[in-house]
């Protein structure tokens, strides 16, 4: 039977300089959950030689779409291992590996030698070809490492393969060939002699020709992949000709221009010498007259002449003028200065960044003009680095600390009759929010009153130290290392602060109170009420947190869920749980870090939990996010000092930020422990 199956399995990704590589296991030999293995030995009898010879790696099973190719491919004790390098070519496929959006690999092979065990209604792979290797959106048979009877389009199909190989009971399988040829004449003589339905129980599939379709499908990949790479060639070359001719083209018109003015200068004055000579020469010529002209003719043309001298010390009309300075220079040149102390005049990147701008800058253009421009720039690289900031709304401060007015709910809005029968009175008007009327008492304007609530922020500081003695040239290599060290220290100190500021699990005590924090204080923590090792995260656990928010739960787009590293791997195995292969990529991108969604609100993994399934620990909490807001007074500021102490320079980068529960009502966050 010419029949491919294929086994889903997960890998790892991870960047080699700047190469991309994925790495997993393709298959083991251990029992699946429906009964079928795969043995090692299954790979190493010929079947993975066809595929050596041009392992391409696919995406979703396309022989012309290839991303990359095999670089490692053996067997071990626990089954098959790859080892893959994804082209960089493979442009948004690339992009989505390395984000972690795809994660699962499919493996198409085919059988050619098994057994089929009767104790666990199962097969043995004992001889395996591989055909291709595919990096897929959704693995087949996710719910077990493979499954040949799923594989089939019916019952019927599958029936008529488990005849075409021999049976063998697992628990006797080391009994002698005698006793398994006896089982195999009592199941031929109960089974229908119909020789169109029946064939031979005991053979192997090796009489199919598998080859000829494997070497057409690489034939095919092959000739896709050579016109893709000839076309890719020819566009650049096309590109490169086209920025050629264009840079040939402004220089030329450059070069013509300067031989212009050149030729307009000295044509000019070749022009006056003539004129001069000629009037100088000229039979009963007046000398002082004819100085006295030019001289009337020099003070005419003054201004014209003072106004094109000071033309040249212009800068403001270039302004639209492209520059060849890009922020990533600006923050590099900054960083730099800070580091040595010198400013950016001080070092020899610095000023030739100052130089280049200043070609579209007006003149006295500093150092400190750029400032701006960086802090907004390692700001906004914070920005993009993180996962539970962006849930929560922003609002920019202008002081450190601030009062906004809040009203900590609405009250009813009240019914009035069109006309009123008498004179109205002070209870008859109750609609204003000081006079709001109680719906047991409509009489009694209790009303309701404005609250105000207190925005503060607080300094987030890191620090970075390199030896005093650094030179410039030593620096320049590692400062994108120094950028993201300061990023990754802020991304980190404010993610944690966000979940458990305040808490037990916080690592710092300082800071604004987190999520796990308010949630302990309202009493909002549900427990599992088993113990820490044998609990498992699952989604109905999220639905009760959900529910215990009360009124804050009712609409499930407000709710989100944050859970641990453990918790997700454990929802990954609770059939409610969909993940970003079927709610799909485009819903998991509005909101940055989305894994999934349970019952319509979506799952955010954050690292920053207390590590393991530890007793009394949180792994995981939801929170209606529109009551809570982050103030931010200003960007990143990035400063040096010296320790004369430690003989080292310290690099200090300080901005402020805050976490802040508009109301204080119980309900809004809810966390579980383990």
């Amino acid at each position: 039977m010419n029949k491919i199956f294929h086994i889903g399995s997960t890998f790892k990704a991870f960047e080699d300089g700047d190469d991309l590589h994925i790495t997993g296991m393709a298959s083991t030999n251990g029992t699946d959950r429906v009964g079928d293995i795969i043995e090692s030995e299954a790979w190493t009898k010929g079947g993975l030689q066809n595929y050596l010879n041009n392992p391409v790696i696919l995406f979703n099973h396309d022989y012309n779409q290839p991303i990359g190719r095999a670089i490692s491919l053996g067997t071990n004790d626990n089954g098959l291992q790859l080892k893959a390098k994804i082209a960089k070519s493979a442009g948004h496929v690339g992009e989505l590996i390395k984000e972690g959006v795809l994660g699962a690999f499919s493996v198409g092979f085919r059988v050619k030698d098994a057994e089929y065990m009767t104790e666990t209604d199962g097969y043995k792979i004992k001889d395996a070809e591989l055909l291709e290797v595919s990096v897929v959106t959704v693995p087949a048979n996710q719910a077990a490492t493979f499954s040949l009877a799923k594989s089939f389009d019916s019952e019927s199909d599958y029936q008529d393969f488990k005849k075409s190989f021999k049976t063998v009971d697992s628990l006797t399988e080391s009994n002698n060939l005698q006793e398994t040829e006896k089982h195999l004449d009592s199941v031929n003589e109960s089974m229908p002699t119909d020789s169109d339905k029946v064939e031979a129980q005991e053979k192997t599939m090796s009489d199919i020709d598998i080859d000829a379709i494997v070497a057409a499908a690489v034939e095919k990949t092959a000739t896709a992949m050579a016109m893709k790479e000839a076309e890719r060639k020819s566009e650049e070359k096309t590109r490169l000709e086209a920025e050629q001719k264009a840079a040939a083209e402004a220089e030329a018109q450059k070069a013509a221009q300067e031989a212009q003015i050149v030729t307009a200068v000295q044509s000019g004055a070749e022009r006056l010498m003539a004129d001069v000579e000629a009037k100088m020469s000229a039979k009963d010529a007046d000398h002082a007259e004819i100085i006295s002209s030019l001289q009337n003719e020099l003070k005419e043309k003054a201004a014209e002449i003072e106004q094109i001298q000071q033309s040249k010390r212009v800068f403001s009309d270039r302004s639209s003028q492209k520059s060849d300075v890009s922020e990533q220079d600006m923050v590099n040149a900054h960083i730099l200065g800070v580091v040595t102390a010198k400013g950016m005049e001080g070092t020899r990147f610095g000023r030739s960044i100052l130089e280049k701008a200043a070609a579209v800058q007006v003149p006295g253009s500093t150092s400190t003009d750029y400032e701006t421009i960086v802090s907004t720039a390692i700001e906004r690289d914070i920005e993009l680095e993180l996962v539970l900031d962006p849930l929560f709304r922003k609002i920019q401060m202008n002081a450190a600390s601030m009062v906004i007015p809040t009203m900590p709910d609405a009250g009813y809005a009240e019914w009035s009759a069109n006309s009123f029968a008498g004179a109205p009175v002070a209870s008859d008007y109750t609609g204003n929010l000081e006079a709001r009327g109680n719906p047991e008492s409509p009489a009694a304007n209790d009303g309701i009153g404005m609250g105000s609530t207190l925005l503060t922020v607080d300094r987030l500081i890191s620090k970075s130290f390199m030896a005093n003695e650094t030179e410039e040239d030593a620096i320049m290599p590692i400062l994108p290392l120094i950028r993201e060290s300061m990023v990754r220290a802020h991304v980190r100190a404010i993610e944690h602060s966000i979940l458990a500021g305040g808490s037990t699990d916080f690592v710092n005590p300082n800071g604004p109170n987190g999520l796990l924090k308010l949630a302990t204080d309202q009493s909002k923590v549900l427990d599992s009420g088993a113990s820490a090792g044998a609990y498992v995260a699952t989604t109905a656990a999220l639905l009760n947190m959900r529910q215990s928010m009360g009124k804050y739960g009712r609409r499930p787009g407000d709710v989100v869920y944050i859970v641990s590293l453990d918790a997700y791997y454990d929802l990954l195995d609770d059939a409610e749980f969909q993940d970003v292969n079927l709610v799909g990529s485009d819903r998991a991108t509005k909101i940055s870090g989305e894994i999934g969604q349970a019952y319509g609100s979506p799952i955010i993994v954050c690292d920053e939990f207390a590590g393991g399934k530890v007793a009394g620990k949180h792994w995981g909490v939801a929170v209606n996010t529109r009551n809570f807001l982050v103030p931010v007074l200003r960007g990143v500021t990035v400063e040096s000092d010296y320790e004369v102490e430690k003989q080292r320079r310290v690099l200090v980068a300080t901005q402020r930020r805050g976490f802040k529960q508009l109301f204080s009502a119980a309900g809004q966050v809810v966390a579980h422990t383990w």
